[in-house]
């Protein structure tokens, strides 16, 4: 195990619990029923809404699931070598990427939810 593979281990560990934390706020926000918002236009008008489970959880989870390939990856390379600061930069980018799509979605769908009425921030 090398720096850089601890490092963006760390990276990825931050990254989901950002994302677990910001579903695990608006799960406690949206009541049980409601549809939720997942995808929208470039005119804001919503193309998809999907129950709270799937909504809130499905993000993270694919996350995950890539971060382990992507953990597995890193493990492979030998240290130090361009292999492993070329996954260094990978994982770190997509860590940071997937953190920012889903707080941006979690807080695009609590506000549409809150103008609509059926939630209250």
């Amino acid at each position: 195990m090398t720096v850089l593979g601890v490092i963006g281990d760390v990276l990825w560990i931050f990254a989901l619990s950002l994302m677990a934390g910001a579903s695990r706020m608006a799960w406690r926000k949206i009541p049980k029923g409601v549809a939720v918002p997942v995808l929208w236009s470039g005119s804001n008008t919503t193309l998809a809404r999907a129950p709270r489970l799937w909504a809130l959880a499905t993000l993270p989870a694919v996350a995950f699931v890539l971060s382990l390939f992507l953990l597995a990856g890193a493990h492979a390379a030998a240290a130090w070598s361009v292999e492993a600061v070329l996954m260094f930069g990978v994982r770190a980018t997509l860590a940071a990427i997937f953190a920012l799509v889903h707080l941006s979605q979690v807080r695009r769908a609590l506000n549409q939810l809150a103008e609509e009425g059926q939630i209250k921030l």
